[in-house]
């Protein structure tokens, strides 16, 4: 393992945390769902169609991210293990990651 790289405890650290922050995100949402009115609710207690919508945008990206994290550990775990890379390597090679995932959610 490169000694440039973040370490694999911190990467499960990171995966964890993100991890846990998306299982609140999944439980607001189930609430958010209970408390769905639509679009046109004049009495503006139930939650609108749009925002739940934008909330499951969030977890959608923030799940591609989590997966950014875990394709890092992935790397320095089974692809690049043992392997001499340079630090100018590793980091042209988390940006093409981060580029394809962007390519691919659109």
């Amino acid at each position: 393992m490169n000694t440039n790289t973040v370490s694999e405890d911190e990467l499960t650290r990171q995966a964890r945390t993100r991890l846990r922050r998306i299982e609140g995100q999944v439980r607001g949402l189930q609430g958010m769902l209970d408390r769905l009115e639509g679009c046109g609710d004049a009495s503006g207690e139930g939650e609108p169609c749009d925002g739940l919508l934008t909330q499951i945008l969030a977890v959608r990206a923030a799940v591609e991210q989590v997966g950014l994290v875990i394709m890092d550990l992935h790397l320095q775990r089974c692809v690049l293990d043992g392997v001499p890379v340079g630090e100018e390597k590793m980091r042209a090679l988390r940006e093409s990651l981060k580029l394809w995932s962007r390519l691919s959610s659109g």
